[in-house]
């Protein structure tokens, strides 16, 4: 083995990924550098032996989907997965039955990832039905703003290309428009977004666009960049008074 202090370094780093403590009884737990939404690691529970192992997510995906509020989406997504990756799923735990010892690295991987993409399909699914939610309600929002008169609910305006586009809403004043589309931060959605209102800029007489960022936490610079270069954009979450300002 080499001597040279970078192969020691890599070494202890290596270590510090896997973490391995006692389970209850025999068992291990093996926390591993795989991440779930959240930012947890995905820690796995490994028994049996010395032949042939069980291992098993020790139901961590399913936790994952109730702290977030989403225990509804998991069974569906978790069968999804597990006959996806091809293992089995108890209703609550992902795991493999008789992993043999020579390949049990390679089962425990293929288990690890199962649990973080049954969590992540979890994730996508409630945050798809909140933003489907909140495109229902944003119409609702800004009459609340600028009272039912001047609110139209999901219009369809035509732009540049005269191709018509659907909107989450609309505002007029008089004889100013004003545009609103919800937007989540999932690369469809700001795509799509960004199509429809930068053609409708380009009409000679544009009426303003504003995207309004559902979970904008989540969404990268590059994509508010995006978005920022046809139209003007606003926290869903934003004051009544920062809803007049973007609109004016």
């Amino acid at each position: 083995m080499s001597r040279h202090p970078l192969s020691a370094v890599a070494d202890e780093a290596a270590r510090a990924l896997v973490r391995v403590r006692p389970g209850p009884g025999a068992d291990a737990r093996i926390m591993l550098p795989v991440l779930y939404p959240s930012g947890a690691s995905v820690m796995l529970r490994v028994g049996g032996g010395p032949k042939d192992y069980v291992v098993t997510d020790d139901g961590s995906a399913a936790r994952e989907a109730d702290m977030a509020g989403a225990t509804e989406f998991f069974h569906r997504a978790a069968r999804e997965i597990a006959e996806r990756c091809g293992v089995r799923f108890d209703g609550h735990e992902l795991f493999e039955i008789e992993a043999p010892a020579d390949n049990l690295p390679g089962f425990m991987a293929i288990v690890a990832d199962a649990s973080r993409q049954a969590a992540q399909l979890v994730a996508e699914r409630h945050a798809e039905r909140l933003d489907r939610r909140f495109k229902v309600g944003l119409a609702d929002r800004l009459i609340d703003v600028f009272g039912h008169r001047v609110v139209e609910a999901r219009p369809q305006f035509s732009g540049a290309s005269t191709h018509p586009w659907p909107f989450d809403a609309a505002a007029r004043f008089g004889d100013r428009v004003v545009l609103f589309a919800s937007v989540t931060p999932s690369a469809i959605s700001v795509s799509s977004a960004y199509l429809k209102m930068d053609d409708v800029r380009r009409l000679s007489e544009a009426p303003k666009t504003v995207a309004v960022l559902t979970r904008p936490a989540a969404f990268r610079q590059d994509q508010r960049l995006i978005l920022s270069r046809a139209a003007t954009i606003v926290d869903a979450k934003a004051s009544d008074d920062e809803f007049r300002r973007v609109a004016a």
